[in-house]
């Protein structure tokens, strides 16, 4: 069994969606200044780098993170679905419907669409990713099994495509205005650069903030050998 990280580091250097606010870092104790110990100060938002989306992000009646049971956050049937897209192009209802035999049985579906390429080129990663449409989260929330969907982009919505599509999207996976509590948890800015063949499970740990909708995330993925 080998195991593979599937989230990166969050640092200063994290590159971020559209206009989001940096990583702040800076020491409260150093012992580079002569303190026996460091401990240290960090501020980020709650969507940055590797992240988790909870229902509550666009949806006041979902749950937080913290509010899911702890098994919504292990994935043990998983769909790798290669949709190559580039600036600003957009994942439509018809790029995953040829998924949708696997789809039928997946509870994560990982969406490469090799931007991740190009997170080192901060503004163009965070300034011109490509997004998701509705009519793609609308088909994905027919399959009541998907308990989540990953991807190599900062956002699933497009900086260039923020309205309609990407606050329409998040709508329509976290369940807004749904009468039961189905939701498809996101999974942005994932680590794909890898080979992925023969994943076999992934355990996507996020950080539980009570309060809050959403938290940084840590990726584990294991793969046969």
């Amino acid at each position: 069994m080998r195991r593979i990280a599937l989230s990166y580091p969050l640092g200063v250097d994290t590159p971020r969606f559209s206009e989001n606010p940096p990583v702040s870092m800076w020491p409260q104790f150093s012992t580079d200044h002569g303190d026996v110990f460091n401990q240290s100060f960090y501020m980020a938002i709650n969507h940055c780098g590797t992240h988790m989306d909870g229902a509550n992000h666009f949806n006041p009646e979902g749950k937080q993170l913290w509010e899911n049971p702890i098994d919504t956050f292990v994935y043990e049937s998983v769909l790798v679905a290669d949709i190559p897209k580039f600036d600003d192009e957009l994942i439509t209802k018809k790029d995953l419907e040829v998924f949708s035999e696997a789809l039928g049985s997946c509870d994560l579906i990982i969406v490469r669409t090799g931007f991740y390429k190009y997170r080192d080129d901060a503004y163009r990663y965070g300034q011109h990713n490509p997004g998701f449409t509705k009519d793609a989260g609308d088909f994905l929330m027919e399959f009541s099994n998907i308990k989540a969907i990953g991807m190599d982009l900062p956002s699933a919505a497009g900086a260039q495509n923020v309205n309609p599509h990407g606050v329409e999207f998040h709508q329509s996976v976290l369940g807004l205005g749904r009468k039961d509590d189905q939701a498809i948890l996101i999974i942005e800015d994932m680590k794909l650069d890898e080979d992925l063949t023969g994943i076999e499970r992934v355990y996507a740990l996020p950080l539980l903030l009570k309060g809050l909708d959403s938290g940084p995330c840590t990726i584990l993925a294991e793969l046969k050998d």
